[in-house]
């Protein structure tokens, strides 16, 4: 992740939005979306292409998102398309577009607000807008149908990050005269790997060295009239690569019953994917997900790691992927009031400067808190500086997998085995074998998402997991109830929800059974009065309750995602430690598109730190 630079922009005559830094405009005076009709879906053959396309999902790559007029224009199309003909097989969009400086949140407002026609998209997008941080922000639009992956960063330090192929392209960005740096050989030698026989390619300049560059990456080039008072552009066709194999509709069994298992298994059912859910227990979120209250954020080193840089990505999906899913319907508690890491120690205290020093983040995501406005923020007083997490919170992770799982079994494609405990795998022929506790079961594609229990199976042992038993107490104290954000310490302690709060949580690496015990409920009261220095609302707290279950890790502290060498079909997705809320929309989203073959929400530099080929 490198830093960014947000787009230095102005406004013409015309109110149209100018680079300062490359002295271009993003669309033309003459009318940007009539550009973007005429330039990028004409000569890529869209809207007409989506009827006969044989694919479930279409793949357009931009270079270049701008204000992000032609993706929006394009999103409107779809939407067209999926109204007029609901039967066709192509019924969702990708759209991969990359931009090195993106517009600030309010220089995209004031730019969209000129296409009046397109207000409601406008709107979304900017509701779904992301942070400036380095990396793939995927944002979900109209129920999973429509699919940007904003990459930011330098298109060709990204490019060679991805692998999924592209049905069209969008070649785009200021003119190879004010935009050099992007018009690099490499661009399109890295189009071409992405494209396949019939790949389009469409672009409003006709400069020679882009047609030369196309020509020599192995596309046919043709020179065809320009938009407006352009004489000529460039459109490309890609007719050497071999076709593309459609992979065929399956069904995926999943087992696990917690939060990773919803997760993919939501991702999927919206893919189409037939899901069989098998869970050892009575009930899904019976063990590691049976939290009342779980705290989401980030957890952000000062130098950038993979461990972080997945943490911010996927910080930023998981609110966007709860709020959709809160919106759809599903009715689970959340608040995203923030959250407040005291610096209860030196060792604390200058890891937490170091990382506020150096400004890798922005400030809309983490910035410092002096003691007393740390108490502001909580509503109570702390006698601790810290960092302030804005747009963190908590949910309730049964919660949400129960109105998850009721959700599910609305769906034809989806089936549920409750009480079924998976005893071994074998491999036959082109399926695995299941051996149960209630006769054997067959599955085409097979996702180990099963906690503490995820390296128990022969084909599995070779992950060095560690279980760490962990309880969380449920307390009650009146004066406790002004605190308005999760307060992390050592531990932490959320806000009220229904007259409790959540304080936790232990760590126990000797425990082999996940009991509840008394022990453990004084431990976690102890650790928090001895960290925040025995303020007076801690005092005389009731414990009325407590959960207990294994947490999973693996050495590296990152979790595991993928597909296992010389076990076909087998993906493995666990070792989330105490992360799983956050981490689990993002992998999830990931895994589904693995399985399903369709553009991946990750650089593949991560994704390999995530193999399970990594042991």
């Amino acid at each position: 992740m490198s830093e960014l630079s947000n787009a230095k922009i102005h406004f013409n005559e015309q109110g149209t939005p100018v680079a300062s830094d490359f002295d271009d405009v993003y669309f033309s005076n003459d009318g940007g979306m009539a550009e973007t009709d005429y330039v990028f879906l004409l000569h890529n053959g869209l809207p007409q292409r989506w009827q006969n396309h044989t694919g479930s999902a279409f793949h357009i790559i931009e270079t270049g998102f701008g204000t992000g007029a032609n993706f929006l224009l394009t999103w409107q199309r779809f939407r067209q398309h999926r109204q007029q003909f609901p039967a066709a097989t192509c019924q969702r969009l990708y759209f991969s577009s990359f931009e090195k400086f993106p517009l600030s949140l309010n220089d995209l407002t004031r730019a969209l607000a000129i296409h009046t026609e397109l207000s409601e998209l406008c709107q979304l997008l900017l509701a779904a807008y992301p942070l400036p941080l380095s990396g793939c922000h995927r944002m979900s639009f109209d129920n999973g149908s429509v699919i940007l992956d904003l990459w930011l960063g330098d298109v060709n330090t990204l490019l060679p990050e991805i692998n999924s192929r592209a049905d069209a392209i969008y070649l785009d960005g200021f003119a190879p005269s004010k935009n050099p740096d992007m018009w690099q050989p490499e661009l399109f030698t890295n189009l071409a790997r992405l494209s396949y026989s019939g790949t389009t390619v469409a672009t409003f300049t006709s400069a020679g060295l882009v047609k030369r560059g196309l020509q020599q990456a192995g596309f046919t080039v043709a020179k065809v009239k320009g938009f407006g008072r352009k004489r000529e552009m460039l459109t490309a066709r890609m007719e050497l690569s071999a076709a593309l194999a459609e992979p065929e509709t399956l069904e995926v069994t999943i087992i696990g019953g917690g939060i990773a298992s919803m997760c993919t298994a939501l991702a999927l059912i919206q893919r189409g994917i037939a899901v069989h859910l098998i869970c050892e227990d009575d009930n899904i979120a019976a063990q590691a997900s049976q939290n009342r209250q779980g705290a989401v954020y980030p957890n952000l080193h000062a130098n950038l790691t993979p461990e972080s840089q997945l943490h911010a990505l996927a910080f930023l999906y998981a609110r966007q992927f709860y709020q959709r899913w809160h919106n759809a319907g599903l009715n689970f508690a959340m608040d995203w009031c923030g959250l407040l890491h005291l610096a209860t120690n030196e060792q604390l205290q200058q890891r937490q400067q170091k990382l506020i020093d150096k400004a890798l983040w922005p400030e809309s995501l983490v910035r410092a808190a002096t003691a007393n406005q740390a108490s502001v923020i909580a509503g109570l007083p702390v006698n601790h500086s810290g960092i302030y997490y804005p747009l963190a919170g908590w949910l309730s992770p049964q919660q949400f997998c129960q109105q998850a799982l009721y959700f599910l079994q609305q769906q034809a494609e989806f089936r549920v085995s409750l009480n079924c405990h998976v005893a071994a795998l074998t491999r036959q022929q082109d399926a695995w074998l299941l051996t149960t506790n209630t006769g054997e079961i067959s599955a085409t594609k097979l996702v180990l998402a099963c906690g503490s229990k995820l390296a128990s199976f022969d084909q599995s042992k070779v992950l060095p997991l560690n279980k760490i038993r962990g309880q969380v107490s449920h307390i009650k104290q009146a004066a406790m109830a002004p605190l308005k954000t999760v307060l992390c310490h050592k531990g932490y302690i959320t806000p009220q929800w229904q007259g409790l709060h959540c304080i936790g949580a232990t760590f126990d690496r000797l425990s082999t059974e996940s009991v509840i015990t008394e022990q453990d409920d004084q431990e976690n009261l102890q650790l928090a009065q001895a960290q925040l220095q025995h303020p007076e609302w801690l005092e005389d707290t009731e414990i009325t309750g407590a959960a207990a279950a294994f947490r999973a890790t693996l050495p590296d502290h990152l979790p595991v995602v993928g597909t296992v060498t010389d076990q076909p079909g087998l993906y493995l997705f666990g070792a989330l430690g105490a992360r799983g809320i956050m981490l689990s929309p993002l992998l999830a989203e990931l895994l589904a598109c693995q399985i399903c073959a369709e553009p991946l929400p990750l650089n593949l530099s991560l994704i390999n730190r995530l193999s399970a080929n990594r042991f």
